[in-house]
């Protein structure tokens, strides 16, 4: 084996290394706009790459050179991944995939994960794991030295692929050009394997698929509206025209972040979120105006709720440190006023180290049901957000739910919240439904609120009975 065949093949190696945790860290990002986030999702994805990364490992090992053109093999596998990796990582395709899955009756986001994985992730795992067990033989059979040199150059290939993606490509040039960059590493990959007759053969190809990655990732092909104001690591998001009136033109704006609807706002103020209307006519506008009370909200979304009071003093918080200035420019299109602050902080943490309290807090990280933030659902979170109220102060989380406790989890948030909030909790549903038959799916924003008030375990009996009094 020459210097040259063995750098070239330890090259591949690096490249597969690469794409791999690059590709893996692209899908639960892509995912996070369909069926949201959460370790069963990961494990299920990182489950399927591995199960199948391990098949492909296997085949390489057992192939008999002498009776397999494994070289032509290698070379197809490593096109065959790069058209896997356009495919899988590309939004607006996995949006026309994903509403084919939801009209042919699958509604379950574990059940899209597995699918997603099955269609997407298994032969893609095949391919990486056969090209990177035969690149390894030839290494190891023309000396024996070279296995720890390999099996750490697919390391780095890998630890790179994972920074580089998360830490440099998806905020700096965002997720579509991070496809785009993956599907050249894997096309020079297979530049790399290529005998010199099927070079410019192999080099066409590659960037005609470099183009076509390039292609369904640009919102200005795929996204005619020019809705797409942001898309990296931590969220997509878009804002859309709405309420189209009968002349076509829209009155309502709506932020969509990570797929689900966050805000709406209109000069119409009908056309708004009805729990956003709820909130802000019930328990904002009615705030007594002797002095300003401290608001928390949970969850910036658009800054709809308390839009347009200058007077009491207002916290938001998000994780996403750009939403604010985005919503400025291109949502509200308008400065925030003085009396209302953003902090871009993770919600549970800012509940678990901040020491002030609130005249009211408003709950607002529940945006859809496919994506339901596990820290946000406990017991805990929910004693801590009561820690944080003052006397008298007011609670209200709006929540994506069954109306009617027709699923498991309309029925464990309300065990939840009764067990953090014993007394003085009401749940109050928004818009109209049939309690007697729901349709199965359905699902409605449901505001739980708390009164702070102080506790009273004094309860009527037949023997000792003061409601005669009356209420006061």
């Amino acid at each position: 084996m020459t210097a040259k065949l063995k750098y070239a093949l330890l090259a591949v190696v690096f490249l597969l290394g690469y794409t791999s945790l690059s590709f893996e860290l692209i899908v639960l990002r892509q995912l996070i706009n369909f069926v949201g986030s959460n370790t069963l999702i990961t494990s299920v994805v990182m489950a399927f790459i591995l199960l199948f990364l391990s098949v492909g490992y296997y085949i390489g090992s057992v192939i008999h050179f002498s009776k397999r053109p494994v070289r032509i093999i290698m070379i197809n596998f490593a096109k065959i991944l790069i058209v896997w990796y356009i495919i899988a990582g590309s939004y607006y395709l996995l949006e026309v995939y994903f509403y084919l899955m939801f009209l042919s009756g699958l509604h379950s986001s574990l059940g899209f994960v597995f699918a997603f994985s099955a269609v997407f992730l298994a032969f893609p795992s095949v391919c990486l794991g056969f090209i990177t067990s035969v690149a390894g033989r030839v290494l190891h059979r023309y000396d024996t030295d070279y296995t720890g040199r390999f099996m750490a150059v697919d390391t780095i290939g890998s630890v790179l692929g994972s920074l580089a993606t998360t830490l440099i490509f998806m905020p700096l040039f965002g997720v579509a050009a991070t496809v785009v960059i993956l599907t050249a590493a894997a096309a020079a990959a297979a530049l790399l394997l290529c005998p010199r007759r099927q070079c410019r053969e192999t080099a066409a190809l590659s960037l005609l698929l470099i183009l076509f990655a390039f292609t369904v990732n640009n919102e200005k092909f795929m996204d005619r509206g020019q809705t797409l104001v942001k898309d990296d690591a931590i969220s997509r998001i878009e804002i859309e025209p709405d309420d189209f009136d009968q002349n076509g033109h829209a009155q309502s704006k709506v932020l969509r972040v990570n797929g689900s609807f966050s805000s709406k706002i209109s000069e119409k103020e009908e056309l708004m979120f009805g729990y956003v209307r709820f909130i802000n006519d019930t328990f904002i506008k009615t705030l007594p105006k002797d002095e300003p009370r401290d608001i928390l909200i949970l969850g910036a979304g658009g800054f709809t709720i308390g839009l347009n009071d200058n007077f009491h003093h207002y916290t938001y918080l998000d994780i996403d440190k750009d939403l604010k200035d985005i919503s400025e420019q291109k949502f509200l299109q308008k400065k925030l006023p003085d009396n209302q602050r953003f902090i871009a902080q993770d919600a549970y943490l800012f509940m678990l180290n901040a020491s002030q309290k609130y005249d009211l807090i408003v709950v607002d990280v529940y945006s859809a049901a496919r994506s339901i933030p596990m820290n946000f659902v406990t017991t805990d979170f929910f004693q801590k957000v009561k820690s944080h109220l003052k006397d008298n102060g007011i609670m209200a989380a709006n929540i994506v739910t069954s109306p009617s406790f027709d699923n498991d989890f309309s029925r464990r948030i309300d065990n939840t919240l009764r067990k953090a909030f014993p007394r003085y909790l009401q749940r109050q549903v928004l818009g109209d439904y049939n309690p007697y038959h729901t349709p199965e799916g359905f699902l409605a924003n449901v505001v739980y609120i708390y009164y702070n008030r102080p506790a009273d375990e004094t309860f009527y009996t037949l023997n000792k009975n003061s409601a005669l009094y009356g209420q006061w």
